[in-house]
């Protein structure tokens, strides 16, 4: 199932690549040198390598029954020799992808330097470039993608998750995940749930990173959902002291649909990037079908939101209303107190001043006259 077959004919006929993916000027460089040169330097690499505490090394190819972790990429080749001709070749008897989490520069450098990758692709891997895009590059191409803000045990409080970064070459695939990044890990056990009926190739990985990144967008939404209904559903027993929170929590929804707009939105400009490369050279409908599938999700989750913004602006306008009638009943219930004070007042004031005048020690007219 060779998934984005257009993109690859569009990268051969933009360079033609050698054995490891290099460029043919590339290629010209290394002419009339020993092959051994190439492999010696590699293996320096490697040498020099320090382990890191924090990275984790996942290595998966359809030649194993099962992932292998550890936390270096020397640790990797100790327990599997075949990757050491990889690193050395680029050569491998099968689909295989190494997944890195949580890598230092260390070893973005040094996995940059054993795959020929592109400098840029390096630097917008170790600055956390947070812009989804995809890009091509010779023999691969780089894909950046933003997945959904994960909730924390703290209530109100969330994860500044960053970028999923992969590099598909045509028969593996390079990727990069910091924090707690589950979707490398569903994509595996999606893989190994199908192997008995599923053709694997690089281009399903990336198909299947850019779906299940898209799926983790749903749990987000149901809650949304769920906290409109009961706004909505509340907006008739509320008391007017608690209308204020309710209208917090109203702009608190609201932003998250913003938010959550705006990755989506940044996706479906991805996913049409690469309908315009797969459509300028004819691509064919199995292609077509699962760009079609990952759009339909997107477009689904942007209308359920749009929907849901409805809602939320409705029921904000219900709470503004019922503050409005609120504040206008408190404000007659005022006057009508005020006026009848008002009537209390006009008759006690004359009395006071009447039985002031009369209590006075002063001459009064009329006081000592003859009756």
């Amino acid at each position: 199932m060779e998934l984005f077959s257009g993109l690859r004919r569009l990268l051969s006929r933009r360079t033609r690549t050698g054995s490891r993916g290099l460029s043919t000027e590339k290629e010209k460089v290394f002419e009339g040198q020993p092959r051994d040169a190439e492999k010696l330097c590699r293996h320096d690499f490697l040498e020099d390598y320090s382990d890191t505490e924090t990275a984790q090394f996942s290595f998966f190819t359809t030649k194993l029954d099962s992932v292998i972790h550890a936390s270096s990429i020397n640790s990797l080749v100790l327990i599997y020799g075949p990757l050491h001709a990889l690193l050395d070749s680029g050569e491998h008897d099968g689909i295989w992808w190494l997944d890195v989490t949580d890598p230092s520069d260390g070893d973005i450098e040094l996995l940059s330097r054993l795959f020929d990758i592109h400098p840029l692709t390096t630097e917008d891997i170790k600055v956390r470039e947070t812009r989804e895009k995809i890009e091509l590059f010779g023999p691969y191409y780089f894909l950046s993608l933003r997945p959904p803000e994960q909730a924390e045990d703290v209530p109100g409080s969330r994860t500044s998750g960053c970028n999923v970064y992969a590099i598909i070459f045509r028969e593996g695939v390079l990727s990069f995940t910091f924090g707690n990044s589950p979707y490398t890990s569903h994509v595996r056990s999606r893989i190994k749930d199908h192997q008995s009926h599923l053709f694997l190739t690089s281009d399903w990985i990336s198909y299947a990173l850019i779906d299940d990144i898209v799926d983790g967008f749903a749990p987000l939404i149901n809650r949304v959902e769920a906290s409109v209904e009961t706004m909505e559903d509340s907006v008739s027993i509320t008391r007017p002291d608690d209308i204020g929170l309710a209208l917090k929590q109203i702009y608190t929804s609201r932003r998250q649909v913003l938010q959550i707009r705006q990755l989506l939105n940044d996706k479906t400009d991805v996913i049409r990037c690469f309908a315009r490369h797969c459509e300028a050279l004819g691509s064919t409908s199995e292609v077509v079908s699962y760009l079609s599938d990952i759009q339909d999700h997107v477009l689904t989750m942007v209308s359920n939101l749009a929907h849901s913004e409805q809602r939320l602006s409705r029921s904000q306008d219900k709470y503004l209303s019922q503050l409005s009638f609120d504040s206008t009943r408190m404000r007659n219930q005022i006057v009508a107190t005020l006026s009848r004070l008002t009537v209390i007042a006009s008759c006690i004031v004359p009395m006071q001043i009447i039985t002031g005048l009369f209590g006075m020690n002063v001459m009064v007219p009329g006081k000592n006259s003859e009756g």
